[in-house]
């Protein structure tokens, strides 16, 4: 039950990170759009889903803190730079998101149409550069406490993941806001080119993650099948789209960063904050909530877990169909 539970917490912080990779997509790209209108349409595309993406955020940080309380007071101080850079970047994203079209004034949406793309691509790389300090183990402290230096944010595997992580939601981004568009656009035109070429460079760096994370932990053979379940859903995802298959291409195009927190738990099992010391590191069985507290989360959050998954379905049938 304790492996359930922690793999629940996994699976909420996957799902996020693979809906929200279609916003941090169009956010990159949207320097592309070299008209107001432009700007102005691929601004839409995303304004109905990015809060119902971000759910599967605040349930992973309400799940984390309710079955797993110590491992969260635990990355809260090992990742805190990082956390209040992805905060920050957060908050000004949305805020670029919903200001933007707040005042007619042509250097108001000019500084969001700034800060948007910026804020997007620190969030894509962000994440992917945490996940991958976690893959790989923290340093410590001389008290023993687990943290992440600057020596491990700035490890290859944490630079091939931040990497991994923006090519896969500019893949996203692009296959999503073309969908709309006129096939013989401009835009369409520059975003297709992108997409194609982002498929050889996903595979490129998902090899190249594969290789490194093998060589920096104790289970190369779990992360290397990860990792080529993430390249097999980029190859997919390249048939789907030219069989004109957009929604399927869009599911089989997340595995990149589906695989990210997946590759987490495949390199260290129940060690649910590792350290590369050994030292100060966390196992399950002491991170875990006591039975009562698991019982009551299980009458209570996995009905309401339910029903959010069945918001999000109608919600993407309702919403990303009226801004195609």
């Amino acid at each position: 039950m304790d492996v359930f539970w922690y793999a629940l917490v996994g699976l909420l912080l996957a799902g996020y990170l693979a809906l929200e990779s279609i916003d941090f997509g169009v956010g990159m790209l949207l320097p592309l759009a070299d008209t107001e209108p432009g700007r102005a349409g691929m601004r839409r595309t995303v304004v109905p889903l990015f809060l119902a993406n971000e759910v599967w955020l605040v349930a992973f940080v309400g799940l984390l803190f309710g079955a797993l309380p110590l491992l969260e007071g635990e990355l809260l101080y090992a990742l805190r730079l990082p956390i209040v850079t992805l905060l920050s970047a957060w908050f000004l994203r949305d805020a670029a998101l919903w200001f933007r079209s707040a005042h007619p004034g042509a250097g108001w949406r000019r500084a969001w149409d700034i800060v948007l793309p910026v804020t997007s691509l620190v969030l894509a790389a962000g994440w992917g550069a945490v996940l991958a300090t976690l893959v790989r183990g923290l340093s410590t402290h001389g008290n023993g406490q687990a943290v992440a230096t600057a020596a491990d944010l700035a490890h290859p595997l944490t630079l091939l993941c931040a990497a991994l992580a923006v090519a896969g939601s500019l893949r996203q981004g692009s296959l999503f806001a073309a969908r709309g568009l006129p096939r013989d656009s401009a835009l369409s035109v520059r975003l297709g080119r992108l997409n194609r070429a982002l498929t050889p460079v996903l595979l490129v760096l998902l090899a190249l993650t594969a290789a490194v994370g093998a060589a920096v932990t104790d289970a190369p053979v779990a992360v290397a099948v990860v990792m080529a379940l993430g390249a097999a859903g980029v190859c997919g995802s390249g048939l789907l789209q030219s069989a004109g298959r957009t929604k399927a291409a869009l599911l089989l195009g997340a595995a990149p960063l589906f695989a990210l927190p997946v590759m987490v738990g495949a390199a260290n099992g129940t060690t649910v904050l590792a350290t590369r010391s050994g030292e100060g590191e966390l196992a399950l069985s002491l991170a875990i909530a006591d039975s009562a507290s698991l019982g009551l989360l299980t009458v209570t959050v996995l009905p309401v877990l339910i029903a959010v998954v069945l918001g999000q379905l109608w919600i993407w049938r309702v919403f990303a169909r009226a801004t195609a």
